[in-house]
């Protein structure tokens, strides 16, 4: 696939061979063979995945990261962007579709990224697992309500780290219960970010919280209860 936004890939520090393998991964997306994303046409890819993903790195918490997750990562976005962005970077892609994992597999294969690691399981179970308190910082990209996206996210942050959850603009409703969730769960106050993702482009906006105590046992809940049993509802 043919890149058009050099220039800011160029202002985000991304060299020939960062855009080269973004370019690579386009083409993967495109050929995918399945519904891996609805987004396929090459500039959109673009501007809603590849641009999206880098207006992350605006955030310290992301920018100065060593271990990051990004829970239903789908088609490895903002995963695979943010490994090409950042080589020291150590990146867990946790996907529970095989299919899905199947393409992020593929593509770090592809693209060389020595620096992902795929986790086909669903976030609960990770949670419960080898990826409790293991990372600076969770991300997520238009995953689930907020209260569902910090039980599924919160776990898996060591003492100090930061859920960073990219949605669109939230109803009083939703903030209230994901800010009873996040208390639940061991955060502190939640804090709204607007993206910088590409011109014109509008409601991007990252939703952080940072990890003040460590999270009960409990949670997360069994797979499942979380989407059907939202915290702080």
């Amino acid at each position: 696939m043919e890149l058009t936004e050099a220039q800011a890939y160029i202002s985000r520090g991304l060299d020939e061979q960062a855009q080269r393998r973004l370019a690579l991964l386009g083409d993967i997306i495109v050929q995918a063979g399945f519904n891996v994303t609805g987004v396929t046409e090459p500039l959109e890819i673009e501007r809603i995945h590849f641009l999206d993903s880098l207006s992350l790195l605006d955030l310290k918490c992301i920018s100065s990261a060593t271990r990051l997750a990004d829970v239903g990562s789908g088609a490895g976005l903002p995963a695979l962007v943010l490994a090409v962005a950042l080589p020291a970077l150590n990146v867990v892609a946790v996907e529970s579709q095989r299919k899905k994992c199947a393409h992020i597999e593929r593509a770090v294969e592809a693209l060389s990224l020595g620096n992902v690691e795929v986790q086909c399981v669903r976030a609960e179970d990770y949670g419960r697992g080898r990826g409790r308190e293991a990372h600076d910082v969770v991300v997520s990209r238009a995953l689930a309500a907020l209260s569902v996206v910090a039980e599924l996210s919160v776990p898996l942050l060591a003492g100090g780290g930061t859920m960073v959850a990219m949605k669109g603009a939230m109803s009083d409703e939703e903030r209230i219960h994901a800010e009873v969730a996040l208390g639940i769960l061991g955060c502190g106050p939640l804090e709204e970010v607007r993206l910088r993702s590409f011109p014109g482009a509008e409601n991007r906006l990252a939703y952080l919280a940072r990890k003040t105590q460590a999270t009960p046992d409990r949670y997360p809940r069994r797979s499942g209860i979380p989407q059907k049993r939202p915290l702080g509802g």
